[in-house]
């Protein structure tokens, strides 16, 4: 699943027409052209955006891929540490909702925090031979 680049939480209209210049309208854009640090250095030289930043837009638009996480989600999971789909794979389901609950509590985030089963949910599909297939 992908999303229109300006989706990801944080990435403000001066940011979107940045990436936009550089030919990332999307999150797959984004996800193939700053996959690794070398990517993102590229990236970050011709938009002026920094390494950090587009690291930290990679990482939410690579967990936005599963179906359910969403923008407000994955800057919630990023701020319990999961900044990956092996992290997210790995994580214990009701660790991770805790984790997210504590966050949400302190910075208020999102609406709300998923659901036990929608964290299981999650990690469900990236299980799934499917998803291996979509990266």
């Amino acid at each position: 699943m992908f999303y229109r680049i300006a989706d990801i939480e944080g990435i403000g209209v001066d940011y979107a027409r940045k990436l936009e210049k550089a030919g990332v309208t999307t999150t797959e854009h984004l996800l193939a052209k700053a996959h690794d640090p070398k990517a993102r250095g590229l990236l970050a030289a011709q938009t002026g955006i920094g390494e950090k930043f587009l690291a930290q837009w990679v990482a939410m638009a690579n967990l936005m891929r599963v179906k359910g996480i969403g923008r407000q989600y994955s800057e919630l999971l990023l701020a319990v540490g999961v900044d990956s789909t092996s992290k997210l794979l790995a994580a214990k389901p009701q660790e991770l909702v805790r984790l997210m609950d504590e966050q949400q509590k302190a910075r208020k985030l999102v609406g709300g925090v998923p659901k036990l089963a929608e964290v299981e949910q999650w990690q469900n599909e990236l299980r799934a031979p499917a998803f291996a297939h979509a990266k």
